[in-house]
């Protein structure tokens, strides 16, 4: 049995998933299987990746477009039949350097969840992620050390409040403990999510710098649709589990604001962008309409 399943979503972009593949298979540490998805693309993306399958692979093309959440945790599952020990979760526009996984393993204490340090793939010594910070009034998060150059002071291992699910190792006992990603979100914010579920089972999250991987960063999405899901999914988190007065009132700001910017565009004629993509997240949460974007 091995002892990590690596799991990753592939959607379009086989490209990226191929690099990322072949980076993994020069890791140090060997003792993992990839659970490769395909979230039903609509490029030849299945048929390419299959030619770049190895042994320790295992592909699980998809029948419909679940989304991230969905694909990830159909990974997660897998991983934990086949009796891993950790799950990583792992995007599929991503580079590992050679000893990130063995590293990884070595570092991240007993029953922590942990992340590697993140640069961008270009250039490649500027920082995509080195922690984070989570509000959780809010749901918003902050990038600690984004687009700053590597150095010193992102070597330092350290507890943080959120980690991106770029990329995180989870042990498998915190994923018996705490579940499976919320696939009500579709993709974008199941990570946020996930972070405040961590901190409420009392599960420390840890940034290790020694750890790298370097990140494309956009491959999966952008613009109107990144807003429109980080919206509708952001008002979806800062308002579980409260009274529908509430989520009125926290609604409603959002929709007017939105509504306002999207006229100003229609007015200027410019085409739909991220104003309406800030509307229509918050006008679907309102409705109440939650998933795929229709």
């Amino acid at each position: 049995m091995p002892n990590v399943g690596i799991v990753i979503s592939n959607y379009n972009g086989w490209q990226d998933t191929v690099q990322c593949l072949e980076s993994l298979q020069k890791q140090t540490y060997r003792d993992f299987e990839i659970i490769l998805l395909d979230d039903a693309s609509t490029n030849d993306s299945v048929q390419q990746l299959q030619k770049h399958l190895t042994e320790n692979t295992v592909f699980l093309p998809q029948e419909a477009n679940v989304g991230f959440a969905a694909a990830n945790n159909v990974g997660m599952r897998r991983a934990l039949a086949d009796g891993c020990d950790w799950v990583l979760l792992l995007n599929n526009d991503t580079v590992a350097a050679p000893d990130f996984l063995e590293t990884l393993l070595r570092e991240t204490p007993a029953g922590a969840v942990s992340c590697p340090k993140m640069l961008f793939l270009d250039p490649p010594d500027e920082i995509w992620f080195a922690g984070g910070e989570l509000d959780r009034a809010t749901g918003k998060v902050r990038h600690l050390g984004g687009h700053e150059k590597d150095g010193p002071a992102f070597a330092e291992k350290k507890q943080v409040s959120f980690i991106t699910f770029c990329c995180v190792l989870l042990p498998r006992q915190v994923i018996e403990q705490v579940g499976f990603l919320d696939e009500t979100l579709f993709m974008y914010c199941e990570d946020v999510d996930y972070c405040i579920r961590l901190t409420d089972a009392g599960v420390p999250l840890w940034f290790l710098p020694d750890a790298r991987i370097w990140h494309k960063a956009g491959g999966s999405a952008g613009g109107m649709l990144s807003v429109y899901y980080i919206t509708r999914n952001t008002l979806y988190l800062t308002c579980k589990g409260k009274s529908r007065g509430y989520i009125r009132a926290r609604t409603l700001p959002v929709l007017i604001a939105g509504a306002a910017r999207y006229a100003l565009t229609k007015l200027l004629g410019r085409k739909k962008g991220r104003s309406y993509g800030a509307f229509r997240g918050a006008l679907d949460f309102w409705r109440g309409r939650m998933g795929r974007m229709e």
